[in-house]
């Protein structure tokens, strides 16, 4: 054999070689894109993904969420003022009023929809990490809460009117669970030496822009979520990033059966991600690729469901205020807006109970490994 022969067969030899360990690599790959509106459950799914397959969120880590803890306790004082006025209470403490309004002055408020008509419709944002940043960084830099003052704080959380308005939280939808939670914390929240723990960071809600990509290696393969912002204004840029995705993940609140979106109050919020969801599902570009369902939040939909009948969102049910019943159909009425011919594999679950998540979490890891070897043997 020739010299330039030998060349050329190791040179081709090489190539083979390469090709092998890429389409190995490309196997070991997973990609998933997660899908749903605002307010779904989407982040706190990714931080159970990294407490249970990434670092455990060591104190180093809890630390960074400091800020956005406190975002989310301004926010929850704000509303038991809104509380306050809904029940036509007054403060009982003299000078309570005076720190109100320095409180307001010193935090003020986050505007929902002020922050997402800021947003540019341009098809290319969500994929520009840079002004994306830079948008995140503009809108929020009034907001951002480096520290809470606790003296100013506590004392408003402390009249007797603002703890009525805690005591009926359950007659005034926006008091949410996260806000409980954190209003249930006040103190330790405000001490100075404060670290959230696992639990304070489940219940941040925070509104995602544009797109964020978290990786976590399990059983050797690497796991890619890519998070996408869930307002309605954004999605129409989520097509761009279906390509080569082994599965959507597609998020649903069961409570927002009575709730409107944040950034348009006359849609309904469950009505909203149902025809989401049927747009998504019958998206010539996922014709191959399997969907999740996630109907999370199932804790508060068993307590609404007591009070507020499933048919004030769908007049057609008939059922009685009973949660499994509530539940199967709202499950039967995603399954009706999917594809036929492919399987929907659905959860129901609560995205900030630790336990129970690790158990579906294991599940889901099993379904996405199998859908990414079956997608490979199709596409060999």
């Amino acid at each position: 054999m020739s010299k330039a022969s030998k060349f050329a067969l190791a040179r081709s030899r090489s190539i083979d070689h390469q090709l092998d360990e890429d389409r190995e690599r490309r196997q070991k790959e997973v990609q998933l894109l997660i899908l749903g509106g605002a307010g779904s459950g989407k982040s706190t799914f990714i931080k159970q993904i990294q407490l249970n397959y990434g670092d455990g969120f060591p104190e180093s880590e809890r630390l960074k969420f400091r800020t956005q803890v406190y975002e989310n306790v301004v926010e929850s004082i704000h509303v038991l003022l809104d509380c306050m006025k809904s029940f036509n209470l007054t403060f009982k403490q003299e000078g309570i009023q005076k720190k109100v309004q320095e409180f307001q002055l010193k935090y003020p408020r986050l505007n929902l929809k002020a922050l997402f008509d800021e947003i540019p419709d341009d098809d290319n944002f969500s994929n520009d990490t840079e002004r994306v940043m830079k948008m995140e960084s503009r809108l929020i830099r009034d907001y951002y809460i480096d520290k809470l003052d606790s003296g100013l704080i506590l004392p408003i959380w402390n009249d007797e009117a603002i703890q009525t308005c805690f005591t009926r939280r359950k007659e005034y939808a926006g008091i949410s669970m996260a806000y409980e939670h954190y209003l249930s914390s006040m103190k330790r929240i405000c001490d100075q030496y404060y670290v959230p723990t696992i639990k304070d960071i489940l219940f941040i809600r925070r509104p995602t822009l544009g797109v964020k990509e978290y990786s976590f290696t399990v059983n050797s393969f690497l796991f890619r979520f890519v998070d996408v912002a869930g307002q309605k204004s954004q999605r129409k840029k989520w097509i761009h990033l279906f390509e080569g995705v082994t599965a959507i993940f597609f998020f649903v609140s069961l409570s927002g059966y009575d709730e409107t979106l944040d950034e348009d109050e006359t849609l309904n919020s469950l009505q909203d991600s149902l025809q989401t969801f049927h747009q998504v599902t019958h998206n010539p570009y996922l014709e191959r690729t399997d969907c999740i369902l996630f109907l999370n939040k199932y804790d508060l939909f068993e307590q609404k469901i007591k009070k507020t009948n499933l048919n004030t969102c769908f007049p057609e049910y008939s059922g009685s205020p009973n949660t499994e019943m509530g539940v199967e159909f709202i499950r039967e009425c995603f399954r009706k807006n999917s594809l036929g011919h492919r399987h929907l594999y659905t959860h129901i679950m609560c995205a900030i109970d630790v336990e129970k998540m690790r158990n579906v979490l294991r599940t889901v890891i099993d379904t996405v490994m199998d859908l990414n070897m079956r997608r490979g043997s199709m596409l060999a």
